[in-house]
């Protein structure tokens, strides 16, 4: 039988998904010049930091926090060290969409994030 969730727990959970869902709001609106300054490894570093913020959070409250949230953020955090030294002329966009919707596909089926 799954636990029921606080209602602060479940608060901080939907502030996440609404933080991931932002960054990506923000992509849309800005303007291509501001698009073509930006750095590749912003958007992963900030869903990771997102993402890892969040575990941190509800980690330090006893919550109980999902897998798949360590997983994207370390994931994301990857991307954004790659795109830093590796391959900084790719941008991670896409893979970082992706990964920001498994997450939130993810907490909506199981109710956990």
């Amino acid at each position: 039988m799954a636990r029921k969730k606080s209602r602060d727990e479940a608060r901080v959970e939907r502030l996440t998904w609404g933080l991931l869902v932002l960054i990506f709001a923000l992509l849309y609106f800005a303007s291509d010049s501001f698009l073509q300054a930006m750095p590749n490894w912003l958007v992963p570093l900030a869903g990771g930091v997102v993402l890892l913020g969040s575990g941190m959070y509800q980690y330090g409250r006893r919550w109980r926090v999902s897998p798949v949230t360590w997983i994207t953020g370390v994931i994301l955090i990857v991307l954004a060290i790659v795109g830093l030294y590796i391959a900084p002329s790719r941008p991670f966009i896409v893979e970082s969409l992706l990964i920001t919707l498994i997450v939130i596909v993810f907490g909506t089926f199981t109710g956990e994030t």
